[in-house]
């Protein structure tokens, strides 16, 4: 299976904020949500997002989900947690709208472009909500940090592997705990002078 898969479409004429799902928007289960039934927002991320609309951001989504090369679900059972997701956010603020959500199928040993820490979501959300083409490119993860195709553009996340994506694209990174997560770091996401979490690709 190729991916990402991408739920949803939107424009970019400002920074992106790329997201990670599970410990970040909603609570992660072990063994993963499974249904759209055990899925449940973390208080806030809503307002969160909502906040990020208002200061001009778009809203890309990206999550690792191998369950589905495993073949425990479907992708359409993949769709029905995600609108869920947009369900909870959005009654929580009618603000708060993702405009795209790129998901990573694959497993570690498929050795996939997309599943993080690689940057292939990022790089496809970028190109949809910025009408381009850029492709994945060698990432020196022992030289200097990228420069970012827009100052602002951040990645938020609770592992590790969210940070070397941000990394690689050249993004402010926030590392946040997996109970409180977006929340967690909202102030500082929407402070332009923030510069993120120091994150050296070589020691993770």
């Amino acid at each position: 299976m190729e991916g990402p898969i991408t739920d949803g479409s939107g424009s970019a004429s400002g920074p992106i904020a790329f997201i990670d799902r599970d410990g970040v928007l909603n609570y992660g289960r072990n063994g993963y949500v499974n249904h759209p039934h055990e899925l449940k927002i973390i208080p806030g991320s809503g307002k969160a997002i909502a906040r990020l609309r208002d200061k001009g951001y778009a809203v890309c989504v990206v999550t690792n989900q191998s369950p589905i090369m495993r073949q425990l679900w479907t992708v359409e059972r993949l769709h029905t947690i995600h609108e869920e997701l947009r369900k909870q956010l959005l009654e929580e603020d009618e603000n708060a709208i993702i405009d795209v959500i790129m998901t990573c199928p694959h497993r570690t040993r498929d050795r996939c472009g997309c599943r993080k820490p690689w940057p292939g979501m990022l790089v496809q959300g970028n190109n949809l909500l910025r009408n381009e083409r850029r492709i994945n490119g060698r990432i020196d993860w022992a030289g200097t940090k990228p420069q970012p195709w827009h100052r602002l553009d951040a990645m938020i996340g609770d592992r590790k592997s969210d940070m070397g994506a941000g990394w690689a694209v050249g993004a402010r990174t926030f590392e946040v705990s997996d109970r409180l997560g977006l929340p967690q770091v909202i102030e500082r996401v929407l402070d332009d002078d923030d510069n993120g979490d120091f994150y050296d690709p070589m020691r993770w």
